[in-house]
């Protein structure tokens, strides 16, 4: 009943809240997506773009967009409280998980948006509640359970790849714990080949396009760059991203909670009735270890937090009765305290000011500003639009039926494309990541409307002319970037076709 109850109340929150605010930058280019269904893509498998797809009939509308990840992450609430009980832990243990991943920070904005990380932590919730069966069981049960987990890694793998990492640390966790006899099986020969399978017209697709997500990765390590109000999690620097990643750890998933997976992490070799998870906390720091030495960002690993609560619950359960409602009172307290900073419960107005009475924007008499960044990337793509469409229409009719309008982030080409027509705007084009492959459109590239100032030096090599027309701002917006400059590009050394390949780039 816990179980079922939380996992509703998740659904009546996120669904609740999923409308307030706009479309998120990654949402507009997933909808352009999935107008071009494949089995995979320069920048990610094909799961989320089938998700918008499945919210076309509904004009993907917010709602019916995100309806996807609100239910993976109510199933991941779900999961924790049944992993819970699955290893003996009571009523309390299973409301303090339970409650604990439902009112997790990075789980909420993952349930109000749809990412490539949307379906992390249920798929791995799911993935490590499966393994702790599998391990936990006799030989003769084993089979389908072996099956579910190897549908549960090729899905959460179309999802996003970073599954992999979980793969292997649980493979190493076992390894060195007395666990590794589940390893002894004919099945996981089967599972693998399994997993192999069902993957491969993703991974053909990826060979077949010259592995572009290996460029991506690259181009992502190289792009990370600070916010608006100073705050840098990511950076290039080793040393300083490991100190980031690590911090992220607690800011993703709540100080207060922290403890209860910490506890998670400890409990098997404290705990005598635990000491078979052992192979859950050598995975763990396996992961951690394999996150920071790739140069990860903080929520790579958000995935496995759903479980690691679940096991530390059952662990406070046994040992700290006295101080159960206490603690329990003080992490539902603080989570709500900062429900607004995770989950658009306010109006966009209405979390500037609470965000300023905590003082966390508007110090020392200087404005206030929506400082969270998942929720700025919601705003201005209208207003974007509708700019742009005010430079092309100034054009002469006889040169406007020519020109291209060229983006140079995906995220603008697919505001753009989504929100162009209402204008009377044609299609966008962009040399990021898929759009590059979906090419010119035809365009000759005589005259572009280009938006945005990433590839603009690069433009100029290739236009003798290069006039900035006016700027697209959004003040809502301020944290994540500054205004966008709308160009216009004539008289190029070559037709677009050539050089189009010069402006191919890949990454976030």
């Amino acid at each position: 009943m816990i179980a079922v109850g939380l996992f509703c109340a998740a659904l009546l929150l996120h669904g609740a809240t999923a409308w307030r605010y706009g479309y998120f930058r990654d949402e507009l280019y997933f909808i352009a997506c999935s107008k071009h269904l494949a089995w995979g893509y320069v920048d990610q498998p094909p799961l989320v773009a089938v998700a918008a797809w499945l919210a076309a009939p509904a004009g993907y509308s917010l709602v019916a967009l995100r309806a996807l990840p609100i239910l993976a992450v109510a199933g991941t609430v779900y999961l924790a409280v049944r992993l819970t009980k699955e290893l003996g832990g009571g009523t309390f243990a299973q409301m303090l998980a339970g409650v604990a991943t439902l009112l997790m920070p990075a789980y909420l904005l993952l349930g109000n948006t749809l990412t490539t990380t949307s379906f992390e932590p249920f798929f791995w919730t799911l993935s490590i509640y499966l393994t702790i069966r599998i391990v936990r069981t006799s030989a003769m049960k084993r089979p389908r359970l072996w099956l579910a987990l190897a549908a549960s890694v090729a899905l959460s793998a179309y999802a996003k790849y970073s599954v992999g990492l979980l793969v292997a640390a649980s493979i190493a966790g076992l390894l060195l714990t007395n666990e590794r006899r589940a390893l002894r099986t004919p099945y996981l020969a089967c599972v693998v080949a399994l997993v192999a399978l069902l993957l491969a017209p993703n991974l053909g697709w990826q060979a077949a396009h010259g592995w572009p997500f290996l460029e991506v990765i690259r181009g992502d390590a190289a792009h990370r760059p600070s916010f608006a109000n100073g705050l840098t999690l990511e950076y290039r620097s080793f040393a300083n991203n490991a100190v980031a990643f690590m911090l992220e750890q607690l800011l993703y998933t709540n100080p207060l909670a922290a403890p209860i997976w910490l506890t998670g992490i400890v409990a098997p070799f404290r705990v005598p009735a635990l000491r078979n998870l052992r192979f859950i906390a050598v995975a763990y720091v396996v992961l951690f270890l394999a996150a920071v030495a790739l140069s990860a960002k903080g929520y790579y690993i958000i995935g496995i937090y759903a479980a690691l609560l679940a096991i530390g619950a059952v662990a406070i359960e046994r040992v700290t009765a006295p101080l159960r409602a206490t603690a329990f009172g003080t992490l539902v307290a603080v989570g709500i305290l900062a429900l607004p900073l995770s989950l658009p419960v306010l109006p966009v107005d209405g979390l500037v000011a609470y965000t300023k009475l905590l003082g966390l924007t508007g110090r020392d008499g200087t404005p206030a500003h929506l400082i969270q960044p998942v929720f700025a990337e919601e705003f201005g793509w209208d207003r974007l639009a509708r700019d742009v469409a005010q430079v092309y229409f100034a054009l002469p009719n006889d040169i406007r039926g020519r020109t291209a309008i060229y983006a140079d982030t995906y995220g603008d080409a697919g505001a753009l494309d989504f929100f162009g027509p209402r204008y009377g705007l044609p299609p966008a084009i962009s040399s990021q990541n898929n759009y590059y492959l979906w090419g010119t459109r035809g365009y000759d590239g005589a005259t572009l409307v280009a938006i945005g100032a990433t590839r603009i030096d690069l433009l100029r090599r290739y236009y003798r002319s290069v006039t900035l027309a006016r700027t697209s701002s959004e003040p809502y917006k301020w944290v994540v970037e500054g205004p966008a400059p709308i160009y216009l590009c004539r008289d190029p050394v070559a037709p677009l076709s050539k050089i189009w390949p010069h402006l191919r780039w890949f990454g976030a």
